[in-house]
C-alpha cells in the first residue's frame, strides 16, 4: 500500500510542476475574473440541455460563443465552505480538516501552503474579492489586496497597469431565495411557466415543485444579468480583450437532494471560460470547443498559476486545465474525480465518490442513515417538507422514495444512460468487476490523501487541530487500519465476526466506534455480538455509547434504556464536535426509530450553533 501511496504523490508532483509554454505569459499577463453563482448546478441550466428544458441565460450563453465550455466540471464538495475551501488551496479539502460545514473551530493551512491569490500578488498581481470567503480554514492575510470591494474594484489598484484577480460571488441563485412558504404559490406569479419546467425524476412532479424550479430559474436568470454588467464593464474599461473570465457555480443545487448530498445534482457544477481575444491563438482549443475531459475545483488555483506564468505549488493537489501547452486530447484524457461529504451544518454524514468515466462510485459509511435526516437549513424550503409529507403518505414512486430510507452502502451507476442516478448497479453482479475496481481505487485515494473524515470530527480535532494536515500524515497507519474496519459492512457478515468481536474490545476508541457502527449497519445479523455492545453501553467515550444504542437496537438484542444512555454520554463529551455527534444519533434514533427526547441546556457542557438547532428539534 506504502507503494500505491509513494506512486500516486509523485505523480501529482509531477503533474503539478507542468511548465508555462512561453515567455509571453511572464511578459504580458492574463487577468482573471471569477463569477460565481452561488448553488447551481448545470442541470438548471438550457445551455447544458440543449436549449429543451432549463434557465435561458443569453449573458452566459454569450461567454460560451467566446469560450471553452466544461461538460464535466465538479466542485469536489456538495457545499460552500468546504468546496470554497478546496478552490483557494488547491487542496482536497479531506486532508486539511476542512470538509465539515461549518467549522467547529479554525484551523490553519499546513506549512509552506498558502490561498493561490497570495502567489498570484507575489507575482505582480492585485487581488480582490468581492466580497465573500467563507473558507473552513484560518483566512491568509497575505492572499488579497482587497475583501469586500465593489464589482468594479479594479478601478482602485494603485497602478493601472497591474494584473488583476477578481473573485464575485452573486448570492442572487442562494439556496435562501427558495426558502419561502407554500402560500407563496398564490401571491407571487414567476416569469418562467411552472409548467415548462423540468422535473428531476427523482423529485414528485407536484405544482409546489414545479413552482420551485421556477422560482430557481428566475434566481438564474437574474444572476445572468450581473454578468451581462460585469462584462459590459470590462469591455468599457478596455479590460475585456485580456480577461479570462471563468463562470461557475460554488457549489451544485439548490432544489432539495442536491446542495449537501453527493449527487450530480450536488456537485456537477456549470464551467464555462472566456477566453479574450489576446490569448485566442495562444491557448490551443478552438473557441466554442465543449470539453468532456473532468475538472475540478481543486484544478482551479492552479490553472490560474499556470496561465499567469507563476509555477504551481508542489504543495497543491490539482493540475492546470488550460494554458499555451495544454491540448483538447490532454484535456480530454481527464476522466476521473474525487468528491467529498461531512457534516453539513448539524448533519453529520460521511460520503465518498469517485467518479471515473462513465461510472460514478458512491461509498456511504453511514449506510443505515437515510439522506433525509433532520436538518434545520434543509427543512426550510417549503418543497423539501412537502417531499418528506408525501413519502409519509405513501404518494411517491420507488425513485422519489429511495431519499427517505436507508443508503446503500455502495452505488454505481452509469451516468451515460442514468445521469440522475435513479439505478444502483451495485448488486448487479454483470457489473462486479467495475464495483471492486473503483472500491478499490477509492479506498487508495482516501488512505493516499490520509482522509481525516475516518477519524471522527471530534478526536482529530482534539489531537490534531494545531496541523490538521500533519496530524493525517502521521495518522496514516491508523487511517488504512480504520477504512479497513469501515470496509467489513462490504463484504458478510459470517466474514466479518471474528474482527468485529477483536475490534469492540479495541484499546483505541475510534476502532470502537468502527465496530459498532459497522454493527449498526448489519442490524440484526450482529445480535451474535450483544456481550460486546452491551459492555460498550458504559464506553469511556460518550460518541461510542451513543452509537452502541444504535447497534444494540438495530441488532434487536434487548431494550435498551435509551434516554439515559443517551444523556449519559452527553455529558461525557468533551467537545462541541463529540456533542454534536451524539446529538446526530439522537436525531437517527428520533426520525427513523421514532424516539423521542426531551433536553435541558443543563445536559449538556458545551453549545454552538448547530447544537443549539439539534436540541431545539429534538425538544419539539
Amino acid at each position: 500500500m506504502k507503494s500505491l501511496v509513494c506512486s500516486f504523490t509523485t505523480l501529482c508532483v509531477i503533474g503539478n510542476f507542468l511548465p508555462a509554454k512561453g515567455q509571453e505569459l511572464k511578459e504580458i499577463r492574463p487577468n482573471f475574473v471569477w463569477f460565481m453563482a452561488e448553488d447551481v448546478s448545470k442541470h438548471y441550466l438550457s445551455l447544458y440541455n440543449d436549449g429543451s428544458y432549463g434557465a435561458v441565460t443569453p449573458n452566459l450563453e454569450k461567454l460560451a460563443t467566446e469560450g471553452i465550455i466544461f461538460n464535466n466540471a465538479y466542485s469536489n464538495a456538495p457545499v460552500s465552505s468546504a468546496a470554497r475551501t478546496t478552490l483557494i488551496t488547491g487542496c482536497y479539502a479531506t486532508r486539511l480538516g476542512c470538509s465539515y460545514h461549518r467549522r467547529m473551530e479554525e484551523v490553519p493551512l499546513p506549512k509552506g501552503v498558502n490561498m493561490f491569490p497570495a502567489y498570484l500578488r507575489k507575482a505582480g498581481y492585485y487581488t480582490f474579492n468581492a466580497s465573500k470567503t467563507d473558507y473552513n480554514c484560518i483566512l491568509d492575510e497575505t492572499a488579497w489586496d482587497v475583501v469586500g470591494g465593489k464589482l468594479c474594484e479594479w478601478h482602485n489598484r494603485p497602478n493601472k497597469k497591474k494584473p488583476f484577480f477578481l473573485v464575485r460571488t452573486n448570492v442572487l441563485t442562494h439556496e435562501s431565495n427558495l426558502l419561502f412558504p407554500k402560500s407563496r404559490l398564490r401571491e407571487t406569479r414567476t416569469n418562467n411557466l411552472p409548467d415548462n419546467v423540468f422535473v428531476h425524476p427523482y423529485h414528485p412532479n407536484t405544482e409546489l415543485f414545479r413552482y420551485t424550479y421556477a422560482t430557481f430559474y428566475d434566481c438564474i436568470q437574474d444572476s445572468d444579468k450581473e454578468l451581462g454588467k460585469l462584462m459590459r464593464m470590462l469591455e468599457e474599461n478596455g479590460e475585456l480583450d485580456n480577461t479570462f473570465i471563468f463562470y461557475f457555480g460554488d457549489n451544485g443545487g439548490a432544489l432539495p437532494g442536491t446542495k449537501g448530498y453527493t449527487t450530480e445534482g450536488g456537485m456537477q457544477v456549470p464551467l464555462v471560460v472566456y477566453v479574450p481575444a489576446r490569448w485566442r491563438d495562444k491557448i490551443p482549443l478552438k473557441i466554442g470547443t465543449k470539453v468532456d475531459g473532468f475538472v475540478s475545483f481543486v484544478d482551479f488555483g492552479p490553472t490560474l498559476l499556470h496561465l499567469a506564468g507563476v509555477d504551481a505549488r508542489q504543495e497543491m493537489d490539482g493540475i492546470p486545465f488550460l494554458g499555451t501547452d495544454i491540448s483538447l486530447k490532454q484535456l480530454n484524457e481527464r476522466n476521473e474525480v474525487y468528491g467529498y461529504g461531512d457534516r453539513f451544518g448539524e448533519l453529520y454524514a460521511f460520503n465518498r465518490t469517485l467518479r471515473q468515466g462513465k461510472f460514478k462510485y458512491s461509498r456511504n459509511f453511514l449506510s443505515y442513515h437515510p439522506k433525509s435526516l433532520y436538518s434545520n437549513y434543509r427543512y426550510k424550503q417549503a418543497a423539501f417538507c412537502e417531499w418528506r409529507e408525501l413519502y409519509e403518505a405513501g404518494k411517491l414512486n420507488a425513485v422519489q422514495s429511495r431519499f427517505f430510507e436507508p443508503q446503500k452502502a455502495e452505488e454505481l451507476y452509469d451516468l451515460s444512460i442514468d445521469p440522475y442516478e435513479t439505478c444502483n448497479l451495485a448488486d448487479s453482479p454483470a457489473y462486479d468487476s467495475i464495483l471492486k475496481g473503483l472500491r478499490k481505487l477509492l479506498k487508495s485515494k482516501m488512505i493516499g490523501e490520509h482522509d481525516l473524515g475516518l477519524f471522527p470530527e471530534c478526536e482529530w480535532l482534539y489531537y490534531g487541530k494545531q496541523s490538521p494536515t500533519e496530524f493525517g500524515l502521521n495518522s496514516w497507519t491508523s487511517i488504512k487500519k480504520y477504512s479497513d474496519i469501515a470496509d467489513l459492512e462490504l463484504g458478510s457478515f459470517e466474514e466479518a465476526e471474528t474482527i468485529l468481536r477483536k475490534v469492540l474490545n479495541s484499546t483505541d476508541p475510534v476502532e470502537r466506534y468502527w465496530g459498532v457502527t459497522v454493527c449498526a449497519a448489519f442490524g440484526d445479523k450482529a445480535s451474535s455480538l450483544y456481550d460486546e455492545l452491551d459492555k460498550l453501553l458504559n464506553d469511556s467515550r460518550g460518541y461510542v455509547r451513543s452509537r452502541a444504542v444504535i447497534a444494540m437496537i438495530r441488532s434487536q438484542s434487548r431494550s435498551v434504556n435509551v434516554e439515559d444512555i443517551m444523556k449519559q454520554a452527553l455529558l461525557l463529551s468533551k467537545s462541541s464536535a463529540e456533542s454534536l455527534l451524539i446529538l446526530n444519533d439522537m436525531t437517527y434514533l428520533h426520525d427513523v426509530l421514532s424516539y423521542n427526547f426531551i433536553l435541558r441546556p443543563t445536559e449538556l457542557l458545551q453549545s454552538s450553533n448547530e447544537i443549539r438547532n439539534r436540541l431545539e428539534y429534538l425538544n419539539n
